[in-house]
């Protein structure tokens, strides 16, 4: 290892710029791979408490609602045991800052909150009540961007709220809900009778997916999917952004790896006596190529934790800066499935563009090799 380090000494500017190069790719892989990670992150804490509900919503376009007789029809269908209707609008303009899914105010009648919820689902104060008006349960993000706490008021559409509830931290869509009277809210929003999902409880959950379909045949112009379906939908959506995403760093890396190549290439070229000399007084192929081959580990491993050190600062730097903005959630999410990906394409890459230089050096005649040296 003393003689890799050595080696690698020899030219210090050019490995300097060398392990520069892998440094650039792996900080973009990391720092654009944190950011997936946090979608990642969202999709798996929702899959995790997604429980049985049934999803049920307005077919024919961003203009289509549903209405109370739609509820009416659901509840009929067997094995329903309780269809609560819902309305959402957003708490800002969609000009707003936001990352992720928006801020939203959601309607639903007091007496069935506890159908989809529990009262552990509470970090302090209490669910909405029948007879509530101007009161909300708020989620944890928009409690900390807003800065609310219990018996705090909150402006929104020229009414005053008043803050009863704040819900556990999900890492997912509902930090960001702020719950309110189903009435109320249609009333707000000058929209009278106004639904725009119906989530449905099954009375067996273990019939969830076979009670969707059912209700897809019996009611008309509804589309139906279980949580879990529509989670699988995002998480699609989702992987094509990360490919996307992540194909620009990946890329940067690996024209890093074609700096490793070029400076084994070199290498090769420079120590050719050396490399004759080792040959001559027994050193096999095999370990020409593994001597090579390490430096190029080397290059690569100390690039990618370089990378990956720094992105995990400039990550860091970014949760911090966005904190105020977005209610103190990380968007950038450093974990070590991360790690290992960053500085294990790291070391991948300093390996295989390590290969050819290494077999042309194996394949060295050991007196041609000695007389170049003369």
């Amino acid at each position: 290892m003393l003689e890799i380090l050595r080696n690698m000494s020899r030219r210090k500017v050019r490995t300097g710029l060398t392990i520069f190069g892998i440094v650039v790719g792996i900080f973009a892989v990391t720092v654009m791979g944190s950011m997936t990670e946090y979608f990642n992150a969202m999709i798996d804490n929702a899959r995790k408490g997604a429980g049985e509900s049934i999803i049920v919503s307005p077919k024919g376009g961003i203009r289509a609602a549903l209405s109370q007789a739609d509820v009416g029809r659901i509840e009929r269908v067997p094995g329903v045991r309780v269809a609560i209707p819902q309305v959402s609008t957003f708490f800002e303009s969609l000009g707003s800052v936001s990352f992720g899914p928006p801020d939203q105010v959601i309607g639903m009648p007091p007496e069935k909150i506890l159908d989809l919820w529990s009262e552990d689902d509470l970090a302090a104060g209490r669910w909405l009540q029948r007879g509530d008006m101007y009161q909300m349960v708020v989620g944890t993000s928009i409690a900390k961007k807003e800065k609310l706490a219990l018996g705090s008021v909150l402006e929104w559409r020229d009414k005053n709220w008043q803050i009863v509830g704040l819900l556990k931290e999900t890492q997912t869509a509902p930090d960001g809900w702020l719950i309110a009277p189903l009435d109320i809210v249609q009333k707000t929003i000058k929209r009278p009778n106004l639904i725009t999902q119906i989530n449905v409880v099954p009375e067996d959950s273990a019939q969830a997916t076979a009670l969707a379909a059912k209700i897809q045949d019996e009611v008309s112009n509804v589309k139906v999917q279980t949580l879990d379906e529509q989670l699988d939908a995002i998480e699609q959506a989702l992987a094509v952004f990360n490919a996307i995403l992540l194909s620009s760093a990946v890329l940067a890396a690996i024209i890093g790896g074609l700096a490793v190549v070029n400076t084994m290439i070199m290498s090769v070229s420079e120590r050719t006596p050396e490399i004759g000399l080792k040959k001559a007084i027994g050193a096999t192929n095999g370990n020409i190529v593994g001597e090579f081959l390490l430096e190029a580990a080397v290059i690569g491993f100390l690039g990618g934790a370089i990378g990956f050190l720094l992105g995990w600062g400039m990550a860091a730097l970014l949760n911090l800066g966005a904190s105020e903005a977005l209610g103190g959630s990380e968007i950038f999410k450093i974990t070590p499935r991360l790690a290992l990906i960053a500085i294990g394409l790291a070391l991948g890459l300093g390996v295989i563009a390590g290969l050819l230089p290494a077999w042309n050096a194996a394949r060295l005649d050991p007196v041609v090799a000695l007389r170049e040296g003369a």
